[in-house]
């Protein structure tokens, strides 16, 4: 990602957690979609589940401007999601619900250029994740 990037990304986060419930359920809703066999890995406590993937969504953008940290963010989130078996494929496809969760939820709230860099910023996460632990 480039500093503009980042920094878009960083300048918008407050925007974008402060709706982190509407983000983190229209998420899900989209990976279902995308990715029905998927449902069944979240038994238990969901709404603790959605927490964690916001969490999740901080720790990243925060790491965003040191490059180590979000390798190293990527490489824990790799290795945490390989018991999954998810593929390129359904990497992919996770990242663009997140991206299109992102679309329902902000809307007009980003400029093209803010959504542009989001849509990096999880293009480049995911890459993370099909990457080897």
């Amino acid at each position: 990602m480039t500093d503009d990037q980042i920094r878009l990304v960083h300048s918008s986060f407050a925007r974008v957690f402060a709706r982190k419930g509407e983000l983190t359920e229209r998420f899900y809703h989209h990976l279902f979609r995308e990715l029905p066999d998927t449902r069944r890995l979240f038994k238990g406590d969901f709404p603790a589940q959605k927490e964690m993937f916001a969490s999740i969504l901080a720790a990243t953008v925060r790491g965003m401007s040191d490059a180590k940290s979000f390798e190293l963010l990527g490489r824990g989130l790799a290795r945490s999601h390989a018991r999954f078996n998810l593929n390129h494929a359904d990497l992919k496809k996770a990242a663009r619900a997140l991206q299109t969760a992102l679309s329902d939820v902000m809307g007009g709230a980003l400029s093209p250029e803010e959504t542009a860099a989001w849509n990096e910023a999880v293009a480049q996460l995911m890459e993370m994740l099909a990457a080897p632990a």
